[in-house]
């Protein structure tokens, strides 16, 4: 019996899963830069996770009474996902961020 459970344990565990380098279909993606920061209003989310902070700095603020704003900056090259909140009973977002090489002027 008690393989039976192990056996189907397994099974749904690693039905859910994906590969850690594909995006959820309903990620919303953003483009920046290096150097360059991009917004945007994620409504009342509260609380953020990301995959990889070495390329991004990442801020979550006050943005109006009614809502918060997610801040991305880039820091180097690469493609990371972040979830913008975290909070049960909160909207949730899931961005992936894709960091660019510096635009030259």
């Amino acid at each position: 019996m008690s393989r039976i459970a192990v056996v189907i344990g397994l099974i749904l565990g690693f039905a859910g899963s994906a590969p850690a380098d594909e995006a959820p279909q309903d990620a919303l993606r953003i483009d920046v830069a290096v150097g360059e920061t991009a917004e945007r209003d994620v409504g009342f989310a509260m609380g953020l996770h990301c995959d990889d902070l070495s390329i991004i700095r990442v801020e979550l603020r006050a943005g109006t009474p009614e809502s918060n704003t997610f801040v991305v900056t880039g820091l180097q090259e690469g493609t990371t996902l972040c979830r913008v909140g975290t909070a049960l009973g909160r909207p949730s977002f899931v961005f992936e961020i894709h960091v660019a090489a510096s635009r030259r002027r």
